[in-house]
C-alpha cells in the first residue's frame, strides 16, 4: 500500500509519470478495514498529499448503514457490543457475563422508549421517568443504576459517529442520602472467629481471612498457595475465581495486588497449608461457596450467636473500618483493598466517625456532679 509510479502514454510515442495511490486502515465506526485507491495522480507531492486524505477518509468515513434513529435501535446495538467483546480465554480483558446481564436488565427499564427518536431521550425525559419508577417503589440507588447505563449507551453512540456529543456528559448521579457502612465492631469481629473456631463451622477460615486481609471473596476464592510469600509476610493477588465463570487471570481493576499479611495471620496459613490438598488457599465444597450466596451462611450465623447480621462484603469492610480504627494509615489501607481512589477509602474513615473521636472533649461546660439517685416519693406533699 502507498504510492505508486507507473508510464502513462499522453500521445503516441509520449510518455509521463503518473501515481496510483492506495491507503488502507480500521474504520474506526465499524472496525472494519477499509481500502481506497485513485490512480492518473500527476506529481508525487500531489500524491502523497493525497494518500494522507484517503488513510484519513478510511479511518474517519461514517458508513450510510449506521444510521439509528429509535432508541431501541441503539440500545440493541450496544447489547450487541458488550455479548461480542464478553470476557473469553482468548480476550481476558473483555466484559464478565455478570457485567452483561447486569446491564441488559437495567436497560430493560427502557424499553417503554425503544420506538421513541434517540434526540427525544433527553435529560429531561430521563429524568421524569426515573421519577416515575422511583414513585412505583424503585430505590433511587436502582435509578441511578438505569441512569449510568443510559449514559453508557450514549457514550456508545458518540464512539459509533451517530450522535456528535453526549447530552448526558454533564448530568450528575441523582442525589443518595448516604448511609454509615455495616461494620462489626472488634467485640463482634472476635465473636464471630471464636464462636466458629469453637464450632468447627467450615467457613471459619473465610470469615477470619476476609476480616484479617480485607479480600473480595473472588480474590480469596482466587487465591492459591504460590501466591503466599511467608517469610515477607505478604500475598500477591494474581486472579480471581468468579461463580458461574471460573478462574480469570486478572483482578477486578485489572492490575496485581500486593496485600499486607498481619503477624497474628502467619501461623494460621501454615497450619491451613499443612493440611490443605489443594492449590488453592479456601477450598470449600460447598453450594452457598460455589455459587457466590456465602452471605446466606454468614447472615444465618451471626443470627444465631447474637452479633450483627452482615454480608459477607461487610466483612471487608469490617476489615478497613477497624484497620483505620486501629491506626493503620490511610494510604495503606486502600493499598492493601486495592480502592482505586482514596476518597473511596476516606468514606469508611468518615462513616466510622474516626476523625471526631474525642474532639469535643475540651468543650468547657460545668456539668453538676453525680451523686446517689433520690428517691422521690409519687405522693410526696407540694
Amino acid at each position: 500500500m502507498g504510492i505508486v509510479p507507473y508510464k502513462f502514454e499522453v500521445s503516441p510515442g509520449v510518455f509521463e509519470t503518473r501515481y496510483l495511490v492506495m491507503a488502507e486502515a480500521i474504520n474506526r465506526f465499524t472496525g472494519k478495514r477499509v481500502q481506497k485507491k485513485r490512480r492518473g495522480i500527476p506529481s508525487k507531492p500531489k500524491a502523497e498529499r493525497l494518500h494522507r486524505e484517503l488513510w484519513n477518509l478510511c479511518r474517519e468515513e461514517k458508513p450510510k448503514e449506521i444510521t439509528f434513529e429509535k432508541w431501541g435501535h441503539l440500545v440493541l446495538k450496544y447489547r450487541e457490543y458488550l455479548e461480542a467483546n464478553a470476557r473469553s480465554p482468548s480476550n481476558v480483558n473483555g466484559f464478565s457475563p455478570h457485567v452483561i446481564r447486569t446491564k441488559a436488565s437495567r436497560l430493560k427499564h427502557t424499553e417503554k422508549w425503544f420506538d421513541k427518536h434517540v434526540e427525544l431521550v433527553t435529560p429531561i425525559f430521563v429524568s421524569e421517568c426515573l421519577d416515575e419508577m422511583e414513585r412505583s417503589g424503585y430505590s433511587r440507588l436502582h435509578s441511578n443504576h438505569v441512569l449510568k447505563e443510559i449514559k453508557c449507551v450514549f457514550t456508545y453512540a458518540i464512539h459509533l459517529g451517530v450522535i456528535k456529543f453526549n447530552p448526558f456528559s454533564g448530568v450528575k448521579m441523582r442525589r443518595v442520602a448516604k448511609k454509615r457502612k455495616e461494620a462489626l465492631t472488634h467485640e463482634e469481629a472476635d465473636r464471630l472467629i471464636q464462636e466458629s473456631k469453637a464450632r468447627g463451622h467450615k467457613y471459619h477460615y473465610i470469615w477470619l481471612l476476609t476480616i484479617a486481609l480485607g479480600l473480595r471473596r473472588s480474590e480469596l476464592a482466587g487465591l492459591q498457595w504460590i501466591d503466599v510469600d511467608f517469610e515477607q509476610r505478604l500475598i500477591y493477588l494474581r486472579r480471581q475465581l468468579i461463580p458461574r465463570e471460573g478462574l480469570v487471570p486478572l483482578l477486578k481493576d485489572r492490575e496485581e495486588r500486593v496485600v499486607a499479611v498481619p503477624i497474628s495471620i502467619i501461623p494460621v496459613l501454615k497450619e491451613l497449608k499443612l493440611r490443605s490438598k489443594s492449590d488453592f488457599v479456601i477450598e470449600v465444597s460447598c453450594h452457598h461457596w460455589q455459587m457466590g450466596s456465602q452471605s446466606e451462611v454468614l447472615r444465618s450465623f451471626c443470627r444465631e450467636i447474637g452479633i450483627k447480621e452482615v454480608t459477607h462484603h461487610q466483612l471487608r469492610e469490617t476489615h478497613i473500618t477497624l484497620a483505620l480504627i486501629d491506626g493503620i494509615p490511610l494510604g495503606i489501607v486502600k493499598e492493601n483493598v486495592g480502592h482505586a481512589k482514596l476518597s473511596t477509602t476516606d468514606e469508611y474513615f468518615r462513616s466510622a466517625g474516626i476523625n471526631m473521636r474525642g474532639q469535643t472533649d475540651g468543650l468547657r461546660i460545668k456539668v453538676p456532679a453525680i451523686s446517689g439517685a433520690d428517691v422521690i416519693p409519687l405522693n410526696a406533699k407540694r
